[in-house]
């Protein structure tokens, strides 16, 4: 059986520009990235690129002679306020960089307009052959994995999977036979990390910067791979508020972790 591949979520080192992130995943032993190409908030950093450019012919070219496969383009906000034709753009330079997907999150409390938005982009990102990733997180209004998946329900659209990320999984209350539920054609990506068992403080200051390294925390991370099929892409997203030296050494030992614990869990447990 090859090797499972582990990603490298832009947000475990949200500092370093897309090239160095590369450089990151490389050194780690990452296998791919998510790139943080659109704003995910105001005032957090995001690096923007064009298609058609030497910027991102140079992007591309590093990715591959780096043996780093570019996964994902993030992190959009899906507002009442967002035009899906000027999207484009972004979408365009995703398909030039090879990205499977995009992923979004869902920021509209009317749900009828939230449908409509999510399922025009979803029909947009088609045409460049690109997935729709939807990343639920308690602070915004697509909140839940069952909010997720309703969302998804109603859209029926082809391209849509939800994006699990553990620690938003567990902070919205979700379990693991929750995840042991979902529809397999939506299941794609999940963001794997360890926190505290209890939430401390402030939920998104945690989220942005008080995650764990696998191992290092109490979440239940064996029981929610168990309910996962063995084919999910697992990306690495660790931000921490320790000091930036240590960040490789938390990665390497999280990628390890992962791995391990992926080879000891029986592939028929993950349906």
């Amino acid at each position: 059986m090859a090797r499972q591949q582990v990603g490298l979520a832009h947000l475990s080192a949200i500092d370093l520009p897309p090239v160095s992130l590369i450089d990151l995943a490389v050194e780690t032993g990452c296998d791919s990235v998510a790139l943080r190409l659109y704003q995910a908030a105001p005032g957090t950093p995001v690096y923007p690129y064009a298609p058609g450019t030497a910027e991102t012919d140079h992007l591309n070219a590093h990715a591959k002679a780096s043996g780093v496969r570019i996964s994902e383009v993030e992190l959009l906000p899906l507002t009442s306020e967002i035009d899906i034709r000027a999207l484009k753009p972004l979408l365009e330079v995703a398909a030039e960089l090879g990205a499977n997907g995009i992923i979004v999150t869902g920021d509209i409390e009317d749900p009828i307009l939230m449908q409509e938005r999510f399922t025009r982009l979803c029909d947009m990102a088609g045409l460049y052959g690109l997935k729709v990733h939807l990343e639920f997180m308690r602070w915004r209004p697509i909140g839940t994995l069952e909010d997720a998946l309703l969302l998804l329900s109603r859209a029926n659209c082809d391209n849509a999977h939800v994006l699990i990320d553990i620690l938003h999984l567990i902070r919205s209350g979700g379990l693991a036979s929750d995840v042991a539920r979902i529809p397999y054609r939506w299941l794609d990506i999940v963001q794997v990390c360890d926190a505290a068992k209890e939430l401390r403080g402030d939920i998104i200051a945690e989220a942005r910067g008080g995650r764990l390294g696998l191992g290092e925390g109490a979440l239940p991370i064996r029981e929610l791979l168990e309910a996962l099929p063995v084919e999910c892409s697992f990306s690495l997203e660790i931000p921490t508020q320790g000091d930036v030296s240590d960040r490789s050494r938390i990665l390497q030992h999280s990628r390890s972790e992962l791995l391990n614990i992926l080879a000891s869990v029986d592939p028929c447990e993950r349906t």
